[in-house]
């Protein structure tokens, strides 16, 4: 069986729609969570490449301190060796496996996999239920829906995972080098954390509405012409249009409620990312001036703090991109 056939993407769903979110999801899921369990297992491996890489950077860095020019070639080759296997083989090895899984397997079944039940549910209401309603309203929501909960699994998957692990192996690096290190480490990470808490479900609720309002707006220019030959014979072109008007007037206001609170975050992000390269290189300079740690220790903490500096910013959108969805 090729690896985009292992999850069955049209499966039936058991029973209709729950209604609570993390019900729901399952419901939309069910069929594919042992797939989604290795993908997690190998998002994990992927987060702990980069401890391992500022390990051995370190480790590098100080066996040359140590062993001098003379004779470092031929001393340390077997170091060397797998420090060469690691970047060239095991590496990338570890990191295709994860992508091939998420983006042949995962991605492009569960779309049709949430979408398929969910056409299926909205197929069997009433004739009443879609007199009701915009039909492209009812078509958006359904695309908004399967996509948002394909994004969210992914996000979940290739960003969260990826950075727990990430940050579970810098505090063990770090408590290696020095227990006040990974103390910081820890702080920071609690300031990161409330930050995130604070701005997450302010974005959520402007998401909310902005959806409704695109929703909305897509319901009357879908449904304005599907109907372009009753809207033609009885109804006048200026009505039309400030309907129109009004429903993306709705969906700006929203959007710009949104880009605000996106905007703030976005600086408040940029100086917490910056704070811990500061705070991490300061206290391993510190303990190697006292002696209390070794250059390669330096190296190390550096490297784990630039990564994790990197790694806030796009954890932390994806996080909006969660919320939002």
């Amino acid at each position: 069986m090729k690896i985009e056939n292992m999850i069955d993407a049209f499966r039936p769903a058991e029973g209709p729609p729950p209604q609570s979110l993390l019900a729901f999801m399952r419901w939309c899921l069910s069929g594919a969570w042992p797939w989604l369990g290795g993908a997690v297992i190998l998002s994990m491996a992927v987060g702990t490449m980069d401890v391992v890489t500022a390990l051995i950077l370190g480790r590098v860095v100080d066996l040359a301190l140590d062993t001098g020019v003379e004779g470092f070639w031929t001393t340390n080759g077997p170091i060397l060796a797998a420090f060469v296997l690691f970047f060239l083989v095991f590496r990338p090895l570890v990191f295709a496996a994860a992508a091939t899984m998420n983006e042949i397997l995962i991605r492009p079944n569960i779309t049709p996999l949430i979408l398929s039940r969910l056409y299926r549910w909205t197929l069997g209401q009433s004739i009443t239920f879609f007199e009701n309603d915009f039909a492209g309203r009812l078509a958006q929501k359904q695309m908004q829906t399967a996509r948002a909960t394909t994004q969210v699994t992914n996000e979940m998957i290739s960003v969260v995972t990826f950075a727990v692990s990430s940050f579970v192996g810098s505090v063990l690096l770090l408590l290696a080098i020095d227990f006040w290190v990974a103390l910081i480490l820890a702080i920071w990470l609690a300031g990161y954390l409330y930050m995130i808490r604070w701005f997450m479900p302010r974005i959520r609720s402007r998401s909310k509405a902005q959806a409704g309002a695109r929703a909305m707006v897509t319901g009357q220019v879908v449904d304005t012409i599907t109907n372009s030959k009753t809207v033609k014979l009885f109804a006048t072109s200026q009505f039309e249009d400030q309907e129109a008007l009004v429903a993306m007037g709705t969906f700006r206001n929203a959007a710009v409620a949104h880009g605000k609170v996106a905007a703030t975050f976005r600086l408040t992000l940029t100086f917490v990312a910056g704070l811990i390269p500061v705070l991490l290189v300061g206290a391993s300079l510190i303990l190697w001036s006292r002696g209390s740690a070794t250059p390669g220790d330096v190296v190390a903490a550096g490297a784990i703090a630039i990564r994790i500096s990197q790694m806030t910013g796009w954890l932390s959108f994806a996080l909006m991109g969660v919320y939002s969805n």
